[in-house]
């Protein structure tokens, strides 16, 4: 086990590979350290034991868990939103790990990719890919889509290159509803 200093505590970092029967020794050292709030880093694997063990021997020498969190490098990388100003010309990829804002059109043949939402302020003529990570919710957003192909998750959608554009006048949103894309007018 491994022992840090932490803002309000300490953190102590359980190894999954320890034995329950091993745990009072392994914290006899750190005891003095170990009477304040102890928020516990855990692998994904640890015995519930094992815990109730560390917890145990915690609260033997007057500490109390403040909280149960993972390992530092399985924390999940902040996600962010990428702004692109200007047209996206046919050709050009764009991509963001958050959400991807278009503050202009995107033209045919350019891709955009986004683990969050898309928004255009312009028309959407090019292929989006929102969710791209799986995220179910995100959304597509356009002042029109003109798109060949949008994908949400793991959901397709292909656009229809006959389709009057005339008739198109509102902003609009694609969804997923039921596993389907589906695309509405904005204010709906």
């Amino acid at each position: 086990m491994r022992l840090r200093g932490i803002r309000g505590g300490v953190l102590l970092s359980v190894d999954a590979e320890l034995a329950v029967d091993d745990v009072a020794a392994s914290l006899a050292p750190h005891a003095a350290a170990l009477t304040g709030k102890v928020a516990l880093e855990v692998a994904e694997k640890v015995p519930f034991e094992l815990l109730a063990a560390v917890a145990e021997q915690v609260a033997a020498v007057g500490g109390s868990i403040s909280d149960v969190r993972p390992p530092a490098a399985l924390a999940q990388v902040r996600s962010e939103t990428v702004i692109k100003t200007g047209t996206v010309r046919s050709g050009a990829r764009l991509a963001a790990s958050g959400s991807l804002v278009v503050l202009g059109d995107v033209n045919p043949g350019a891709e955009l990719v986004a683990e969050g939402d898309v928004i255009v302020t312009g028309v959407l003529r090019g292929v989006a890919h929102a969710g791209a990570a799986g995220n179910e919710r995100a959304v597509i957003y356009a002042e029109r889509i003109l798109s060949p192909q949008l994908r949400i998750a793991g959901a397709l959608a292909m656009g229809d290159p006959d389709a009057p554009d005339a008739a198109r006048k509102t902003p609009e949103m694609a969804a997923l509803q039921d596993g389907q894309i589906v695309v509405k007018p904005w204010s709906a």
